[in-house]
């Protein structure tokens, strides 16, 4: 396959445009419908939809890019994506919302895996296959473009509703991306050969890079249960300040600035610990697990917004450790067995804690917000325990 004439910036465009809507709309649904006043557990519910149907979208539609291709089915989705935002122009029934929250994640799965299969078919071509440094550009620039959707919705979001204080402005900027984003599927290129065996992690709910490659063997639950309990409590923290801030009648604009000083922090820690080894990555578990136990037990007893601002970029920093092991423990399986199977896997776990995330803590929010807190706070230390009995397997050659 020659790349000379192929044209890789959609590709770049698509992940930044479809993070952008999806942290958009992921923050200001729940935002939306705590202000008409629904109850939390009912919150939760309807904003678990778009994880409920991503847990199963990717094995239903997986055939689906072979017999249509890339760009047709870039195309169909990235049109559902814009129908869901059209639709939320007309009507926000919370019932409504929900069902477009299913179609939503339902169209993701015939987005990110298909994405991901166009990338890897271009870096698997000969212009990339003998250059290994000319490959982790394009990992790194995609990465980028992934990471640089949520933080620029996140920031944009910020600065929108410092100024105009309603958050149906927020639903509008989806739309707006969500256009771009279908532009940019028209002129997605269809590449000349296809490539089954995909070579970095694809799909959603993280930060994307591109590890340093190490021998190493670990028992394969592992980072699975801590990707799943990191996916939980990134979830339950979208649900539950938006609920506490209500509660403090902090400004609306507050909840964008935080998400962004957390997204912020992670990308950044996240993409400086990916140069770690690992045996220096474990060493920094249980430091960094301890500091987020801490930090989501004050924000339950804190009232103060410039401490929570502290603490979402604590939260941001110290998380991304467990992130990050659990990435690279994923990634060089795969690379040991040739195969893709493992980050499948790894998007199932944090699917799973992002879809039961916003339920359960919809149902202890109901009774008590900070409660919610607390217990991602316990949650987070019984992850420590869990880890500190096993951390001994993760052993490096």
């Amino acid at each position: 396959m020659k790349t000379d004439n192929y044209r890789v910036f959609p590709i770049f465009f698509l992940a930044f445009t479809r993070v952008a809507t999806g942290v958009a709309i992921g923050l200001a649904i729940p935002l939306y419908l705590i202000e008409i006043g629904l109850n939390p557990e009912i919150i939760g519910f309807i904003t678990s939809g778009t994880a409920m149907a991503y847990l199963f979208s990717p094995l239903i539609f997986r055939n689906v890019q072979k017999k249509l291709g890339v760009k047709p089915t870039i195309i169909i989705s990235s049109l559902g994506f814009l129908f869901v935002q059209v639709i939320l122009q007309f009507s926000k029934d919370p019932l409504l919302i929900y069902f477009l929250l299913i179609l939503d994640g339902t169209f993701l799965g015939l987005f990110w895996p298909v994405l991901m299969g166009a990338l890897s078919a271009i870096s698997n071509s000969e212009e990339y296959r003998k250059n290994n440094s000319l490959k982790d550009k394009l990992m790194k620039k995609y990465s980028l473009a992934w990471n640089f959707g949520g933080i620029f919705s996140y920031a944009l979001g910020f600065l929108i509703l410092f100024y105009i204080d309603n958050i149906q402005i927020m639903f509008l900027f989806a739309l707006f991306i969500a256009i771009i984003g279908f532009s940019m599927a028209l002129i997605i290129q269809e590449p000349s050969q296809s490539f089954d065996k995909e070579i970095i992690v694809p799909i959603d709910g993280g930060i994307k890079v591109v590890p340093q490659r190490e021998h190493i063997s670990f028992p394969i639950f592992l980072p699975l249960l801590m990707i799943g309990i990191y996916g939980f409590l990134i979830g339950g923290m979208g649900l539950i300040y938006p609920i506490k801030s209500e509660i403090l009648n902090f400004a609306l604009f507050t909840n964008y600035l935080f998400f962004f000083l957390r997204m912020s922090t992670q990308t950044i820690s996240i993409s400086k610990s990916m140069d770690f080894k690992i045996k220096t990555t474990k060493k920094m578990i249980p430091i960094s697990n301890l500091l987020i136990v801490f930090s989501l037990f004050l924000m339950g007893i804190n009232q103060n917004l410039f401490i929570f601002a502290i603490l979402f970029c604590a939260f941001g920093i110290f998380n991304s450790f467990y992130y990050t092991l659990a990435f690279k423990l994923i990634v060089f399986r795969n690379i040991a067995n040739n195969t893709s199977k493992y980050s499948i896997y790894f998007e199932t776990a944090i699917g799973i804690g992002f879809f039961f995330a916003p339920i359960l803590c919809g149902f202890i929010a109901a009774v008590d917000a900070n409660l919610a807190f607390f217990f991602l706070s316990l949650l987070s230390l019984l992850s420590l325990v869990i880890y500190l009995l096993f951390k001994n397997k993760i052993k490096t050659n």
